[in-house]
């Protein structure tokens, strides 16, 4: 299982309430919580995939989750063994079926689940378990109904458009709060001493403290944010957004370690070099990947986008710095000078299942990727062999004449 596979999530039917009772006082204490919140959420993106049948990379549930790809295999195995899940694979796609747990009476006719269930939770907490899901019906003698009848609740008026009309008093819809601990005090204390327009400049609080919690700002500098944001007494909110994320690039630069490393020693080649071909290698072998990036932009400082598609290469993918550098070039090469993170993982998790260590046999792989780019360099070869004969050979042959002995189709690429 790798980071760039896909999935799709399918469910059996509908959870109704006793069922996400039975899930969650019955099957999470054998579980556990993360196989617990796994299931759940792959009934929810069930239920989602049910209008908008789309695939999604595997990134989707481990970063919701907050779990690691061999965590979220550990999770999947779980939840398949205890029966909750079925999985099926094919070409780099997963699909995911949900299933509902055991009945009421299945589960506890099962004498390993239940076994499992009272050694896990205890004896006394295990018939506590059990009592929740018994009906307990209070004797009704001595009581007087006092049920409403439809007539004393309903009008009829066939004539309306809703003929139908009751009235009463109904709930009003609260909606939850979302509150976040960040004190704006001295935040405002800075701002005293510019004139900005207070009531436009308090009518983003919330926003000032999401940006701040989100992006670990201290409040002097988030200040300086806002003041820089106004224009004309507005507050482009757009722009403080942007500010808010250059902040957290520029703060977590430092956080980054592996984009600084060069290629192992026990990874480099140690040959005497035969050409520009294993010049250009040992280069990419004694260089970081930060270094190379950097080399592409003239010295320029890498944006963080790129040096974090670097990072996770080495460290989710455990690519070495050479092999990265080779396929940062091939990928900038092959995308004008940009680079893709899904391009780039796609090939790294290729060359990660095929245990690609050193800066040749990244190239190597490389070449075999794209036949053009492989018949090109044949042509190269074949040029810079007839043109060292010429220059040994100059006086009696004509270069014209053995550029024309090359295949015609050598050079179509």
């Amino acid at each position: 299982m790798y980071k760039t596979d896909t999935y799709l999530c399918e469910m059996t039917y509908p959870l109704d309430e006793v069922q996400r009772d039975i899930i969650t006082y019955l099957y999470l204490p054998l579980i556990g919580v993360q196989a617990y919140s796994l299931y759940h959420f792959l009934y929810e993106e069930a239920r989602r995939m049910d209008r908008v049948h789309r695939s999604c990379a595997l990134t989707r549930i481990t970063s919701t989750i907050n779990v690691s790809v061999a965590g979220l295999e550990d999770a999947l195995k779980m939840l398949e063994g205890i029966g909750l899940l079925r999985s099926f694979y094919k070409q780099g796609r997963f699909l995911f079926v949900i299933q509902s747990p055991l009945s009421l009476k299945a589960f506890f006719s099962n004498q390993v689940l239940v076994t499992l269930l009272m050694h896990t939770i205890g004896e006394e907490d295990f018939h506590l378990t059990r009592n929740h899901f018994r009906v307990v019906k209070e004797d009704k003698e001595g009581y007087e109904e006092k049920t409403s009848s439809f007539g004393s609740i309903y009008s009829v008026d066939l004539s309306q458009s809703r003929p139908l009309d009751t009235q009463g008093h109904f709930l009003n819809y609260n909606e939850g709060q979302f509150a976040l601990d960040y004190d704006l005090t001295l935040f405002y204390e800075s701002l005293k001493d510019y004139s900005l327009p207070l009531g436009e400049v308090h009518h983003y609080d919330e926003l000032y403290k999401q940006l701040a919690v989100l992006y670990s700002i201290d409040a002097i500098s988030l200040s300086s944010m806002v003041r820089e944001a106004f224009k004309e007494g507005v507050l482009d909110v757009e722009a403080l957004k942007r500010q808010a994320r250059s902040f957290y690039e520029m703060d977590n630069h430092s956080r980054l370690s592996q984009v600084y490393r060069t290629q192992p020693q026990q990874y480099r080649n140690l040959e005497a070099s035969h050409g520009a071909l294993d010049d250009h290698l040992h280069y990419l072998e004694t260089i970081s990947p930060y270094q190379l990036l950097k080399n592409k932009q003239g010295g320029a400082e890498p944006v963080m986008h790129d040096l974090t598609i670097c990072e996770t290469l080495m460290t989710q993918l455990h690519l070495t710095p050479g092999v990265v550098n080779v396929l940062l070039e091939y990928a900038m090469g092959n995308n004008d000078g940009r680079l893709s993170r899904a391009y780039c993982e796609t090939i790294g998790a290729a060359w990660a299942r095929k245990h690609i260590k050193t800066a040749k046999q990244a190239y190597e792989e490389a070449m075999k990727l794209t036949p053009e780019r492989k018949a090109k360099v044949h042509s190269e070869k074949k040029k810079r062999a007839i043109k060292k004969e010429v220059d040994e050979q100059a006086s009696h042959i004509n270069l014209d004449e053995l550029l024309n002995q090359l295949d015609p189709g050598d050079d179509q690429l």
